[in-house]
Parts: structure tokens; sequence; C-alpha cells
């Protein structure tokens, strides 16, 4: 992510904190500035995270995979989502949720 006041890129750390937020603020960790995310990043976390699921099903029912595998896989799809979400996010100055 970069900031769009200051123009600097945050850590990858920094970052994926800031992705797992449940408020849609973002406060760069450079300038205090505060973002949101774009509503194309919305599209793009929905659409990874319903593929993930859906990855997830197909696998499980091809594969007969017992509980205990199926756990452990769902784990590891939750890790490669939750990793891969911070480099999909691009911030903007205004809030796009709660506009009407």
């Amino acid at each position: 992510m970069r900031c769009k006041a200051c123009g600097r890129s945050w850590s990858f750390g920094r970052a994926l904190l800031s992705s797992m937020k449940v408020s849609g603020k973002k406060e760069c960790p450079h300038c205090g500035e505060e973002h949101y995310s774009t509503k194309r990043s919305y599209h793009r976390s929905g659409i990874l995270a319903v593929s993930a699921f859906f990855v997830f099903m197909l696998l499980v029912e091809t594969f007969q995979m017992r509980l205990t595998s199926a756990l452990f896989f769902a784990v590891f799809l939750l890790l490669i989502v939750l990793f891969v979400q911070p480099l999909m996010i691009h911030l903007s100055d205004e809030e796009v949720l709660h506009k009407e």
C-alpha cells in the first residue's frame, strides 16, 4: 500500500495488520493521514475469499478429505488469503462504503 498524502509505501507487516481491521480507516504510519480502501479493493477481497472457499469445497469433495485434513487445509487457505490480501489493497481519501 502506498499513502496518497506522502507517497511512501507501507511495510508488509503494517499493511497486513491494517488489512485485518474491521473499520475502513487505515492510518498512514509515516504521516498519520487517514485513508480508506477503494471500492475495487473491496471487490477483489470478496472475490479472493469466495474463490478460496470454492477451491476448498472442490478439493474436499474431490479428494474426500477427512475432517482433520480438511481443517488443516482450511487454515492453510486462510493464511494464504490473509497474506495475499494486503497486496491487493489500494487506498482512497474518501470512504466508499458509507457513501449514498
